[in-house]
């Protein structure tokens, strides 16, 4: 169930990440700015995204342990 439910936030997290970087270098415009702050977010969301889920597979190896 923990699984589930952080895998659905780190998929959330991921795809307002990427919406921010393709809105942020304009390409729903027609055009591609390269803006130094959008191509963070999209390091920030990928970094996040996959820290929540490796976060919760380590918690759910753990508990499954004891």
């Amino acid at each position: 169930m923990f699984k589930k439910s952080v895998t659905v936030v780190a998929l959330t997290v991921l795809v307002i990440c990427v919406y921010t970087f393709l809105l942020g270098n304009r390409v729903f415009d027609g055009r591609f700015d390269n803006d130094g702050l959008s191509w963070y977010f999209l390091a920030k969301g990928a970094f996040c995204s996959s820290a929540l889920y490796l976060l919760a597979v380590i918690a759910d190896k753990v508990s499954e342990k004891k």
